[in-house]
């Protein structure tokens, strides 16, 4: 089925929900339509990503990996974007041991059970580093 993404109003932070058996081609159009939501933004923004009704297979998750890794705009590589998944199943464990091969930049995902437990973690997140930015003028 792939995903629906929305930018929440006045907030850098882009939410994507995933459904169904995930393929390379869900992630490059989740990747696209990522772009066009972040264009003219400044980082970081937030991309929570909800996998709790997903699935994909072995093979798709290393290539959605080399894919998501190589940098390019809107990408989990782009510098601006801080990722953060949502789900418990295998695949998020399984997705999470390949990002942090050295071979997938490293990349390291704070992961939570639901979006609600991963839009207070981003907030606060958000919070913090507005409240220092505040304290250093």
């Amino acid at each position: 089925m792939g995903f629906t993404l929305e930018l929440l109003p006045n907030e850098p932070i882009i939410v994507t929900k995933a459904k169904g058996v995930l393929v390379v081609q869900d992630f490059i159009d989740m990747f696209s339509a990522a772009r066009k939501l972040m264009h003219g933004m400044q980082g970081p923004i937030y991309r929570i990503s909800d996998f709790t009704e997903a699935t994909s297979s072995f093979m798709e998750l290393l290539r959605m990996a080399q894919i998501a890794s190589k940098g390019n705009e809107g990408t989990t590589s782009d510098p601006r974007i801080k990722a953060v998944l949502v789900g418990t199943n295998q695949w998020i464990a399984l997705a999470r041991t390949i990002f942090e091969q050295p071979q997938y930049s490293a990349m390291r995902f704070p992961t939570f059970e639901t979006t609600d437990d991963a839009l207070s973690y981003v907030r606060s997140q958000l919070s913090a580093k507005a409240d220092t930015a505040a304290s250093d003028v």
